[in-house]
């Protein structure tokens, strides 16, 4: 099994000051590895910045003025610039929950959805893999979906179904540029357990999904599949 060097990588950490994104911010820069933390809330990117340089951790911290293909595009420049390269994309799907039919405004939720998420979601998928192929750069995009923190329901089976389905597309159509691409999502029970019990957002369960996005790192032989992080 071929082995990524994380310690010698720079990896790109979308939604990094969201909870799961500042545990998989200070999780690599304990590995060593270079991080590019880009998010939308400046005060939160920068408590998930400062968390990393305070355990030693080399971090550019990098805000999102806009979800525009450009402005994604304009910031794969900078940390190229700053870096030198991007080997490894954590591509953070922050999923709400879905409006049922019959909602107040559930057109209107379910376009807002799918455009403020969706979009931006595909679209640094999109950039990081044309970054990777035009510097012949043999990276990896890590597809990631967990529910906001805020969320009283499980993350959702059409989120599921979205982050597996990009999973497998991409990793067929990037696999001639040797760029691989896996999913990690929680395996969640729909039992009654009270939301402060909930595995939905657990620090047992932010462990195993970090544990599962650094092994997708480190195997070469993972590409187009998924793992479901599961708390026993």
């Amino acid at each position: 099994m071929v082995i990524m060097n994380i310690a010698h990588s720079v990896i790109l950490i979308t939604a990094a000051g969201s909870p799961m994104g500042k545990a998989l911010s200070l999780h690599f820069a304990s590995l060593g590895a270079k991080l590019a933390l880009v998010d939308i809330d400046a005060e939160r990117l920068e408590l998930s910045h400062q968390a990393c340089l305070a355990i030693g951790g080399t971090s550019y911290p990098l805000l999102l003025t806009s979800r525009n293909e450009q402005a994604i595009a304009s910031l794969m420049n900078d940390i190229d610039k700053h870096y030198g390269s991007i080997n490894v994309l954590i591509n953070y799907w922050l999923g709400a929950d879905l409006p049922t039919l019959f909602s107040p405004s559930s057109v209107d939720m379910f376009c807002h959805s799918m455009t403020e998420v969706a979009t931006t979601f595909f679209t640094f998928g999109k950039q990081a893999a044309n970054y990777m192929r035009e510097h012949h750069c043999q990276g990896v995009i890590i597809n990631l979906a967990t529910n906001q923190p805020d969320s009283q329901h499980p993350i959702a089976g059409c989120s599921k179904a979205v982050i597996s389905g990009l999973t497998q597309s991409w990793a067929r159509e990037l696999a001639e540029f040797n760029i691989r691409v896996g999913g990690v999502v929680p395996l969640v029970f729909n039992d009654e357990a009270s939301h402060s019990q909930s595995t939905v957002f657990s620090q047992s369960l932010q462990y195993e999904i970090v544990r599962s996005a650094e092994y997708i790192v480190e195997n070469d032989y993972f590409n187009g599949r998924m793992i479901e992080a599961e708390v026993v």
